[in-house]
């Protein structure tokens, strides 16, 4: 197994989500075990997908975020061909967690087990910060991502914001944002603007914005290019990094990961990089909602009628 340099090398890719094309033979060439989760199937039109993105090295780094392996994330958001994203390099105990993680989604995909000290070595702490991660899987009794959010929410005392790539929040979730506001929290969520790769995502949930701004929930938009991170930072000390987007699909149909944080430090380095790009969002605001023309209003009743399918 594994290259001329010994390393062992498995790669999964999500069906709907990865193209390997030609790269693939190459790879498989040098050694690489390559896999893909939930191949095509003719009698499912959108099925059942792994939208994790895990790169776990040794078992001792990790790797996480909203990132993919493709151009858009080459660049550092210089123009709308070059995405906007956030990643995370984690090292100690954490890793173990990512390590299992992907274990479940190659072990369903291959049968094949990973255990012992090659894939998980003795954890050992490298630093002070408290970090778990944290799953959603199709099928789980409950939504742990959704415990998640809805928890830090209700706990907020003084700031929550969001940065979110697809945001579809159900019922609840808005209304905990808003009674979130009432308590006197900060609450801002920023989101794609014009520059986005699905805009029926975008319209979707601007339908339901009304009670939200009404309610003192501030939303911007970010302009420059598509906005990929998915981030939450609340009163300064916990926050989340990873792949989870504040929609059903996330909450209860993919398979997802996210890291979470404890730290200030940590923390005080998300809110930072959300207080930069609120520099170059535009504020939607209640007024300018309230009065978009009947185009926009029709377009995002149809938009949300596809909602289940992002």
């Amino acid at each position: 197994e594994g290259g001329a340099g010994g390393v062992q090398v498995r790669l999964l890719a999500d069906a709907q989500g990865a193209k390997l094309g030609k790269p693939q033979k190459e790879m498989e060439a040098a050694g690489v075990k390559c896999k893909t989760y939930r191949p095509p199937s003719r009698y499912v039109i959108w099925g059942k997908r792994t939208h994790r993105k895990l790169v776990i090295v040794d078992g001792a780094i990790g790797y996480t975020g909203g990132f993919g392996f493709d151009k858009r994330w080459l660049g550092n958001a210089r123009n709308s061909n070059e995405w906007h994203d956030s990643a995370v390099r984690v090292t100690g105990p954490v890793v173990a967690q990512m390590q299992a993680i992907f274990c479940e989604d190659w072990t369903f995909t291959t049968g094949e087990i990973l255990a012992g000290d090659t894939f998980y070595p003795k954890p050992e702490s490298t630093g002070t910060m408290q970090a778990q991660a944290i799953k959603s899987s199709k099928g789980d009794s409950s939504s742990l991502p959704k415990m998640l959010y809805f928890m830090v929410i209700q706990a907020a005392r003084r700031s929550i914001h969001v940065q979110n790539a697809y945001f579809l929040p159900d019922a609840q979730i808005r209304e905990a944002l808003v009674a979130a506001v009432k308590r006197g929290v900060d609450v801002k969520v920023m989101v794609p603007g014009p520059q986005t790769d699905v805009p029926m995502v975008r319209l979707a949930p601007r339908s339901h914005y009304g009670p939200m701004l009404k309610g003192g929930v501030r939303i911007y938009e970010y302009q420059p290019t598509m906005l990929h991170s998915k981030t939450l930072v609340v009163d300064g000390i916990f926050s989340t990094i990873g792949s989870i987007n504040l929609d059903v699909r996330s909450m209860s149909k993919n398979a997802e990961v996210s890291l979470s944080f404890y730290d200030r430090a940590f923390s005080a380095a998300i809110e930072a990089m959300f207080q930069r790009d609120l520099k170059l969002c535009n504020e939607v605001t209640y007024e300018a909602w309230k009065h978009r023309g009947f185009s926009a209003r029709f377009l995002e009743s149809i938009s949300w009628c596809f909602e289940p399918l992002y």
